[in-house]
């Protein structure tokens, strides 16, 4: 049986809080932690606009939500739910995403 601070235990809290850091600077609008050359937020304003605060809430959404889902254990109907409405929310994003960032095209 796992201890409750198991390595993989710790690197999910180090993760969620980095993730939930990352959405935090996000929804305050602040320029990204790493400059990457194929960043769109430099080219476009309108995108960084648009995009930024609600990356920023799915950034602390799924913070919050994989963090709940570290300490809970995962046989219980808890977890198969919010892992659930994790991975559906994700994917409903994803594709939203996509398909603003394509509809110029």
């Amino acid at each position: 049986m796992d201890s409750f601070f198991s390595s993989s235990t710790l690197f999910n809290i180090a993760l969620a809080v980095i993730w939930f850091i990352s959405g935090i600077r996000d929804f305050q609008g602040k320029d990204p932690l790493i400059k990457l050359p194929f960043n769109q937020y430099v080219r476009d304003p309108e995108y960084r606009a648009f995009w930024q605060k609600k990356n920023g809430v799915f950034y602390m959404l799924n913070a919050l939500a994989f963090l709940i889902l570290a300490f809970t254990p995962v046989t219980s109907l808890v977890y198969r739910i919010l892992f659930g409405v994790a991975i559906g929310g994700d994917l409903l994003y994803l594709v939203a995403y996509e398909s603003w960032n394509h509809s110029a095209d």
